[in-house]
């Protein structure tokens, strides 16, 4: 299976497994693949450039005319499957045996804040309308839409960047919250999450105007997180 998208018997995921195995492919090498005519084999390619999975472009080999090589975008790379996610599952599983719970969530917590140093260096507005709106920008980078409601005291992000560990390991919400939270420079209230099974995760901004986390001397109690 080449992802959600084909199986790995369709024409054009024998397609797209051929070009991950060799690198590119001319519509020669696809007709002898697939055993099927020259105008067949450019009606798939055609449909995987539509959907921007594979690119070409001209090699010339002596003389005559350059001939047409195709290989895939990196969009079709991401199709294949990849172990990062079941890697830091049982990495920060491992971590929640040896050190607990607790530690686990410290370790988090500092990944947090790193991500909030890289996201607070492009979140310099004065005001919080202006901050919102260059932190969804930064998100929104990183292929999470985000819609900040008009009020400006709420937004919505609708993708999970860690949505393979978050079942499992809810610490990592609170994680995310924190970076936030550090990145605005307001307290925030996550008030229901893609992990619940809702279509997005909601933050509500409940600091009063003009005074930060920092300033307010709020302590926030955290839930009990269970691993």
């Amino acid at each position: 299976m080449v992802g959600p998208l084909y199986s790995a018997d369709s024409p054009a995921g024998k397609i797209l497994d051929f070009l991950q195995r060799h690198g590119e492919a001319t519509v020669k090498d696809l007709e002898e693949l697939l055993g099927v005519s020259t105008t067949a084999v450019r009606e798939h390619l055609t449909n995987l450039q539509a959907k921007a999975l594979i690119t070409t472009r001209l090699v010339r080999n002596g003389p005559g005319r350059p001939h047409a090589v195709y290989f895939l975008t990196a969009e079709a790379q991401s199709l294949f499957p990849k172990e990062y996610d079941t890697l830091t599952s049982m990495l920060l599983r491992e971590i929640a045996s040896q050190e607990g719970p607790a530690r686990l969530q410290v370790l988090l917590d500092a990944v947090g804040a790193r991500l909030a140093d890289e996201y607070g260096s492009t979140v310099p507005g004065a005001e919080l309308r202006e901050r919102l709106t260059t932190l969804r920008d930064a998100l929104e980078r990183r292929g999470i839409p985000v819609e900040i409601q008009p009020s400006g005291e709420s937004f919505r992000l609708f993708a999970c960047p860690y949505l393979d560990l978050i079942h499992e390991h809810a610490g990592v919400c609170a994680m995310e919250r924190r970076m936030v939270e550090q990145v605005l420079g307001e307290q925030i209230v996550l008030e229901g999450t893609i992990r619940e099974g809702r279509r997005s995760c909601h933050f509500t901004i409940v600091q009063e105007p003009g005074v930060s986390i920092q300033e307010s001397g709020v302590s926030i109690q955290e839930p009990k997180i269970q691993y």
